[in-house]
């Protein structure tokens, strides 16, 4: 008996089969859209999902014993998404599980970009929306290897929904602002063996154990883990061992976090999110890139025509992180960030709170303004204390500052000779060192106002050519790999694979400071580099700031 496809009284847009067995039918979701049960069935069985014309034919083949395919076994539920990047997509039940937790949704209050967001207002995006992108694209990544390889990889369904969990958690760990907790705060606190990766699998355990949560095994939760820090030191030794059984199983971990060359369905997701919430185009397909991949003793590789569209990836890492990641303006607000949250942790103690999940887990982004109406709270919950007063009024002083846009001066910026770089002896300056390059006298200038900063942008593996770690293969029923060089393809790749430029900002805004400032940096960068280096913009008298003056 065909079936046919009516509008569920409710809308919504979704389907239901009107068939008397629909209901009998155990891979059948009532919930899930007619066009994801044909997207299923071409994953299934690319040629058999050619050539049904019917859902009536699909569903027959299925309860007639056919379930050889990757759903075998599999009840089509879970959540379906509307997600502005990649579409309506449905997520599998036990991200289902792990989603409707409070652990999980702590995701919603920590931008994706962090302070990028004081200066690209459309960057508004959340870590939330990115982790559930990232679990959609490891899935279909997954699947799309596994219905063309078949049987060769010897992998199941369990496999790519650990893939899919694993994409989903991979950024639970992140703390208030993102990168800037880690990168910028806890390093200035001397904390260096911290990493956000290795708490996302604390926060795992965490979110597991706290909601009871029984349907996702204990060797399916360690292989969640184990591809989550994949991609960095020891995580990539570990993944490697987990992942062992049979055949290795290494290039499911490359899926998440590629440790190896760096290309993973994160950076696809990043990246096209970012740029689209931040108004700049990229030139990368990351589609075609999935579609025209294989695995090959293990490892994921691209037919050798992608050549260029790889480069195109890594360049639009280094575009977006020259212009929106690093951008001057957030940098400065960034600083401003970091100094308040300094001063505040003297008294609050949260960087105490990073090494326990269950602690952890309380902070966010809110922290910010937590710290501003800190007299709300403190008044409410018997919270002041006079040894907290000063260091809250200290970091109140530069929010403030914040809130009314007067921010930290840029003063300019230089790029480091690649000869210098190249010999191995580079070493940044410290405020002291500019300083001391004034010859004027009519400005005092202070070390504690001044910032230097290193900025780093690169193709994601510092000096070297992440493409010389990839693989690639030349036809499609090819078993054989191989490696590129540049110049096989095209003489227009670029030679050095990453640049160092020094910055120099001011956290007093005068401009009569800042002019002297640029003075003594251009000074040093004479006496440092002669003329191999110069100052990109050259001193200008700026407009008067209002008033302000250094907090005692």
């Amino acid at each position: 008996m065909q079936r046919q496809l009516t509008r569920r009284p409710y809308g919504h847009g979704r389907y239901v089969l009107n068939s008397p067995s629909a209901m009998e039918d155990e891979y059948y979701d009532p919930l899930v859209n007619a066009s994801q049960l044909a997207q299923e069935a071409f994953q299934a069985d690319p040629v058999q999902g050619e050539r049904l014309t019917n859902f009536s034919e699909f569903n027959a083949s299925r309860r007639d014993g056919d379930r050889s395919g990757p759903l075998s076994g599999v009840q089509l539920h879970g959540k379906i998404i509307n997600d502005p990047i990649h579409g309506t997509f449905r997520l599998d039940a036990q991200c289902k599980v792990i989603f409707d937790t409070r652990q999980f949704q702590r995701l919603r209050r920590l931008k994706q970009l962090g302070m990028t967001y004081y200066v690209f207002p459309g960057a508004s995006h959340n870590r939330f929306e990115h982790s559930l992108g990232v679990a959609h694209l490891a899935q279909k990544f997954a699947m799309q290897l596994w219905s063309f390889q078949g049987a060769a990889l010897d992998v199941d369904r369990s496999d790519v929904r650990t893939v899919e969990v694993a994409g989903l958690c991979h950024d639970l760990g992140h703390g208030p602002f993102s990168h800037v907790f880690e990168r910028e705060f806890l390093k200035r606190k001397g904390i260096l063996d911290w990493d956000h990766e290795d708490m996302s699998a604390k926060m795992l355990d965490f979110l597991i154990d706290e909601n009871h949560i029984d349907s996702i095994s204990p060797d399916d939760v360690s292989r969640v883990k184990a591809f989550i820090t994949s991609g960095h030191g020891v995580g990539a030794q570990e993944a490697s061992k987990v992942t062992l059984g049979g055949p290795t199983k290494r290039w499911l971990a490359e899926i998440v976090a590629n440790g190896r060359n760096s290309i993973d369905v994160d950076k696809f997701d990043y990246l096209a999110r970012d740029a689209t919430y931040c108004g700049v185009n990229l030139s990368c397909n990351f589609n075609r890139l999935m579609q025209f991949s294989k695995v090959i003793d293990d490892e994921i590789c691209y037919k050798y025509t992608e050549y260029m569209n790889l480069y195109e990836l890594f360049h639009a890492r280094a575009l977006m992180h020259r212009s929106v990641y690093t951008h001057k303006k957030a940098k400065a607000i960034e600083f401003m960030v970091v100094d308040a949250l300094l001063e505040a942790d003297k008294a609050l103690k949260f960087s105490e709170k990073i090494w326990d999940a269950s602690e952890f887990v309380r902070l966010d982004d809110n922290i910010l303004d937590y710290v501003e109406n800190f007299d709300f709270y403190s008044s409410i919950f018997s919270l002041r204390d006079d040894s907290t007063e000063t260091h809250i009024r200290a970091a109140q002083r530069i929010i403030e500052r914040l809130r009314r846009r007067q921010l930290y001066k840029y003063v300019t910026d230089a790029p480091i000779p690649f000869e210098v770089l190249e010999r191995g002896r580079w070493e940044a300056p410290s405020a002291q060192d500019v300083i001391n390059c004034y010859k004027g006298s009519d400005v005092n200038l202070s070390a504690e106002d001044v910032i230097i900063q290193e900025n780093k942008i690169n193709y994601s593996m510092r000096d070297r050519n992440p493409l010389d770690h990839v693989h690639f293969y030349d036809y499609i029923e090819s078993n054989e790999k191989r490696k590129l060089r540049p110049e096989q393809i095209s003489s227009m790749v670029v030679q050095n694979f990453e640049e160092k430029r020094l910055r120099v900002y001011s956290r007093n805004p005068d401009y009569k400071y800042v002019n002297a400032l640029h003075e003594a940096f251009e000074e040093w960068l004479g006496k440092t580099f002669g003329t191999k280096a110069i100052a990109s913009t050259p001193a200008k008298t700026l407009r008067k700031e209002r008033t302000w003056s250094k907090p005692k």
